[in-house]
């Protein structure tokens, strides 16, 4: 064992090619983010329409949807098969008017239960003569022993030129293009560049818009989604626009929840403390929750998602806060991945205990920082003394493609062109396999 020196302290959907700029701007260094027009950009027409889960992916499916202001009610309706008919079912949405710095708009939210498990239903939002395009999505097998699923590091971009978020939106239809057979998404935080003001979010969802409406989206709280000019205050924005589980601690549902898919119970984390400080502590009642979450859960497979690094790559950067708050819980029930985004560099640390290096993955935690999405690139990412593997993607956008069935969970990480970056198997003895990586070329 090595001791590394951590201190312990006390559908295939609509592909068009887009081109997006390569730089982007962070809030609090002086840059000014793009103004829109004070319109919320909504209609009675519904839009920004999203899957999630908030039950059991077999036989519910959330659906939330945005209008503006005037509409009074909302409705999904859904059939089985790719079409709908006169035979379609009718589900109420539930309404809450949400103020963003734009003005005030309506987000709709809608679970239908009883579906059939393994299944595609085709749907569509609205009422009376407004209504969202039919889409269409497929619930969870009964019973999954063998599943897929696609991971994304921050999508964040500036909004300016003809296609914002065009390289987003690139990648997400490349990954989902390459593998139809996914059955969700993740986003690792950081969506939008600037999270408190909307045209960023409608932007966004323009992007989005044939991707989220077929693939259920599970995403994680970032730090950006905390920003608005130089304001810096809580992840309303985020909060109001998706519909996630209410599993998490009081006070903090919808910044951290759980659910479970076939053999994976996943944990999702919110470690934007430092943007959160005014309003508290966000750290305590989520490792009391998180406790009681992972010693309950019988999952052979439990995989974490958070934005910060405990492990991370930004040259100065060492989010040592974060690390002592999860990891000792994490690693103690056995938690087998943690994905983290924030650096926008790629690495994966061996199995960790209490800063240890182990051998097994049986042993220990595997840390992973999932580079980017949108194009924001940083030249000071390094290797670090707890990193097995390390690249940084300041040529192109990466995804991830995991494959878990209950005896291995397969990782692979790959560029926009389809190049992997890195790729390896855990069993369920605790074995590691590696299996293809680049090397990254060193400077002459």
């Amino acid at each position: 064992m090595k001791n590394l020196g951590i201190r312990t302290l006390a559908l295939p959907a609509l592909v068009c090619c887009l081109s997006l700029s390569m730089t982007g701007q962070t809030p609090g260094t002086g840059a000014t983010a793009t103004a829109e027009a004070p319109t919320t950009g909504a209609s009675a027409t519904p839009d920004h329409v999203t899957l999630t889960w908030t039950g059991d992916p077999a036989t519910t499916m959330t659906v939330t949807w945005r209008t503006d202001a005037t509409v009074e009610a909302g409705f999904v309706e859904y059939e089985k098969g790719a079409t709908l008919s006169g035979k379609a079912l009718r589900a109420p949405g539930t309404a809450h008017d949400f103020t963003s710095d734009l003005g005030t708009a309506r987000v709709f939210s809608a679970t239908l239960t009883g579906l059939t498990p393994g299944k595609r239903y085709a749907y569509r939002v609205g009422g009376g003569d407004r209504w969202s395009e039919t889409s269409s999505f497929e619930t969870a097998r009964k019973k999954v022993d063998r599943f897929k699923f696609l991971l994304f590091g921050d999508s964040q971009a500036p909004i300016t030129g003809d296609a914002p978020f065009g390289l987003w939106r690139r990648t997400a239809l490349r990954a989902i293009g390459e593998n139809p057979d996914a059955r969700f998404m993740v986003i690792n935080g950081d969506l939008t560049d600037w999270g408190l003001m909307q045209a960023h979010w409608n932007a966004w969802f323009a992007a989005s818009r044939g991707i989220i409406d077929r693939l259920p989206l599970m995403p994680v709280s970032g730090n950006h989604e905390h920003y608005g000019s130089r304001k810096v205050s809580r992840q309303d924005y985020y909060l109001e626009q998706f519909t996630l589980p209410a599993n998490g601690p009081e006070g903090l549902r919808g910044q951290a929840y759980a659910y479970d898919y076939g053999p994976v119970h996943f944990v999702v984390l919110d470690s934007q403390q430092v943007e959160q400080r005014q309003q508290g502590d966000i750290l305590t009642a989520q490792k009391e929750w998180l406790e009681r979450d992972l010693a309950a859960s019988k999952a052979p497979w439990k995989i974490a998602f958070f934005h910060r690094p405990p492990y991370g790559t930004k040259l100065n950067r060492d989010e040592t806060e974060i690390r002592e708050a999860f990891c000792p819980i994490l690693e103690r029930h056995g938690v087998d991945l943690v994905f983290n985004a924030h650096d926008h560099g790629i690495a994966r640390t061996p199995p960790m205990k209490s800063g240890v290096a182990m051998k097994k993955p049986s042993e220990g935690t595997i840390y992973l920082v999932v580079g980017q999405s949108g194009g924001k690139t940083y030249k000071d990412n390094v290797r670090k003394e707890f990193h097995s593997f390390f690249y940084n993607p300041l040529d192109q956008t990466n995804y991830w493609v995991l494959e878990v069935s209950k005896k291995k969970l397969a990782v692979r990480v790959l560029k926009l062109d389809g190049t992997t970056i890195d790729s390896f198997e855990i069993d369920s003895k605790g074995n590691f396999k590696q299996k293809e990586q680049l090397q990254e070329k060193k400077a002459a």
